[in-house]
């Protein structure tokens, strides 16, 4: 008597959970599919946020002006940016030399031919990447310079070919 008592209990109280979580299911639902944007919009803002306070506590090594550091860095190695340096380098390098010209080279033909075959909204696509192609090539010599230092197979600084 007092197992059935209690599998009645444990089944009308398992039936009350059920019902609760699909109701909170459907509302749920219902709230994302009628605010779908917004949700997405404050997970993003959650991500990031969540993202950049780790990030920005491996910058916290060192100790302010006038006191000490609450939170410190577990590595206290400095950060070298060479390899940074030297692979925009490498890119600066691709975008303009051989590469850059043959992005716009390219570009420029496919425009040709795209127009050719009556694909309009393509040729203008290819004519913006080639014109593109042509004036970053211009613009990266005049904002950033010629010396790049790119970076070798072999680990040692080479300079644009």
């Amino acid at each position: 008597m007092l197992e059935s008592n209690w599998r009645k209990e444990m089944k009308t109280s398992v039936k009350t959970v059920a019902a609760k979580y699909r109701l909170a299911c459907i509302k749920s639902y219902t709230l994302i599919q009628k605010h779908g944007n917004l949700c997405l919009l404050l997970l993003g803002g959650v991500l990031i946020t969540v993202g950049a306070a780790e990030l920005s506590a491996a910058q916290l090594s060192g100790t302010p002006v006038g006191g000490t550091s609450q939170l410190e860095s577990f590595s206290k190695a400095g950060y070298d940016d060479g390899l940074v340096k030297a692979s925009v380098g490498n890119l600066f390098c691709l975008i303009e030399g051989a590469f850059g010209a043959l992005i716009m080279v390219v570009a420029g033909l496919g425009a040709i031919v795209a127009a050719a075959m009556g694909a309009y909204r393509a040729a203008v696509g290819m004519l913006v990447v080639a014109v593109g192609a042509f004036i970053l090539r211009s613009l990266v010599s005049l904002f950033f310079g010629t010396g790049y230092d790119g970076y070798a197979a072999d680990g040692n600084a080479v300079g644009c070919k």
